[in-house]
């Protein structure tokens, strides 16, 4: 599975901060690989709890997975994932839904191997963060060595959103079993609570039959329609508004429509030669954005909005006529640019 690969990659940090530091690092990153190909299946069951602007959510799933691409997910609340090399599906119990996804190796067969993956992380992984080892702990009955990440001055924010992040790696296998990621506006903490290495797996856990009666679905059905803004406009309950204003370089590119007709939300997207973008999306159905930290009240014409600036993106969102109105953008547009053009929404 290629993102037990990617985690298992951070866990190479563990020795070369410790008890392996005299070590060079590209030894470590051997005995990474080696501790991954020996790892052949697994079967855990994982506790998840993520907060946001005062809510919390709690979810526990178990997961069993077999090497190279067998993988199944349970979650408490019915969601079912399951994946083999031909075919993978999900299945949402409360809706009675059944998601196909076809040609799965396709689009996996040009990607790196896993003792790519971990060698390529662990470069960009050594030369971006400061790594400090806490000690010995035990999770899941098993001993792991906990770290703490720092990204480095000119690091900061590259990969990593949080300011905040540990990892808790199985000393044997180099898996993680323990995360937490905090920053200003959520925290993250994802434990396995139970964990076997390396048993028999029946391989019909990896084969799913539909449901009678389920409604089936496949990725055409999710891939959205590319509209012009005259067809969007077609397709709307509400009038879609054209930007008076637009800064130089950019240009429409497309647009598109998620959602029943009197219940959605129309999204159109404008990008320049830089690759750099500007959202513009409007919602039938307003809820209030979490009050977060870096937020702050601006007037846009009559009606009061937001303006908030965090992980290189900007937002700005207001209500008018029971419509929520959004505007995100890369950082690459000023704040007073990105006002400029909320006011001339009309």
């Amino acid at each position: 599975m290629k993102t037990l690969s990617l985690w298992a990659s951070l866990i190479a940090l563990v020795v070369f901060t410790s008890a392996c530091s005299v070590q060079k690092s590209d030894e470590i990153i051997e005995k990474a690989v080696e501790a991954q190909e020996n790892l052949k299946s697994y079967y855990g069951e994982v506790t998840s709890n993520v907060e946001f602007a005062g809510n919390s959510e709690l979810t526990t799933y178990k997961e069993w997975n077999v090497k190279p691409n067998k993988n199944r997910v349970e979650m408490e609340d019915g969601q079912l994932f399951v994946s083999n090399s031909e075919q993978s599906w999900s299945y949402d119990e409360t809706s009675h839904t059944v998601t196909i996804f076809d040609g799965i190796g396709e689009l996996t067969e040009d990607m790196p191997s896993e003792s790519e993956m971990i060698r390529n992380v662990l470069t960009e992984m050594l030369n971006s963060n400061d790594v400090v080892a806490k000690g010995k702990e035990t999770v899941a009955n098993r001993q792991t060595i906990h770290l703490s990440l720092t990204p480095n001055e000119n690091q900061e924010d590259e990969w990593l959103i949080a300011t905040e992040y540990e990892v808790w790696v199985d000393e044997e296998t180099y898996m993680p079993l323990k995360m937490k990621m905090v920053s200003d506006e959520f925290t993250s903490e994802m434990e396995y609570t139970h964990i076997e290495y390396n048993i028999e797996i029946d391989e019909e856990l990896f084969h799913f039959e539909i449901p009678e009666g389920a409604k089936v679905q496949t990725m055409e059905d999710l891939i959205q329609e590319t509209l012009t803004l005259e067809e969007l406009q077609e397709t709307t309950a509400y009038h879609v508004p054209e930007l008076s204003y637009l800064p130089e370089g950019y240009e429409f590119k497309q647009a598109s429509y998620i959602g029943e007709l009197d219940l959605g939300m129309a999204m159109v997207e404008y990008t320049d030669s830089e690759g750099d973008f500007l959202m513009f999306t409007i919602s039938s159905e307003p809820q209030i954005s979490p009050n977060l930290e870096n937020t702050e009240l601006v007037e846009i014409g009559t009606v009061e909005g937001t303006y908030t600036k965090m992980y290189e993106m900007q937002f700005v969102s207001w209500e008018k006529d029971e419509l929520l109105f959004e505007l995100t953008s890369t950082e690459d547009l000023s704040k007073e640019e990105i006002l400029q053009i909320a006011e001339g929404i009309q």
